[in-house]
């Protein structure tokens, strides 16, 4: 049962430029969204290395299930081919930025393939802790919830 949790938690961290939707009024900063698009690319090919250069190091997931989970256990779960999804939209409703913190809030829909919620449509309310480390932007934090099934 250990690999189906990280599944939830890795399927709601995917994304590309292309998917994402912020809402009229909101402004992504263009180095978060690249970082976006990266850590999309990167667990869409299973390259550790690649999400490696988006999570910081001591990343944590509050993941659908309620589970607190770290970086390595979700790479873990990539790299175990436990994530297939279709139809994956990120919609960006607020952002906040401050000099080293940026809080990215919204909502993902999508269609998993496998694990929890497996061919219904699914709806996950999402908070993403960015911070500003040697220069680069990385994701710290994300929490998200199974908002609505269908």
């Amino acid at each position: 049962m250990f690999l189906l949790r990280p599944v939830m938690a890795l399927s709601i961290l995917i994304v590309s430029p292309a998917l994402a939707q912020p809402a009229p009024d909101v402004r992504v900063p263009a180095d978060i969204g690249a970082a976006y698009g990266r850590l999309g690319r990167a667990i869409q090919s299973h390259d550790a290395a690649g999400v490696k250069t988006v999570w910081a190091e001591d990343f944590v997931v509050n993941s659908p299930n309620n589970t607190v989970l770290r970086r390595d256990e979700v790479i873990a779960a990539m790299e175990g081919d436990l994530l297939d999804y279709k139809d994956f939209r990120k919609h960006i409703t607020y952002v906040g930025e401050h000099p080293d913190v940026v809080i990215v809030m919204g909502y993902d829909t999508m269609v998993p393939l496998k694990g929890p919620g497996a061919g219904k449509h699914v709806m996950r309310p999402f908070t993403d802790f960015w911070m500003k480390r040697a220069g680069a932007w990385m994701l710290i934090a994300r929490q998200a919830t199974i908002a609505a099934e269908h």
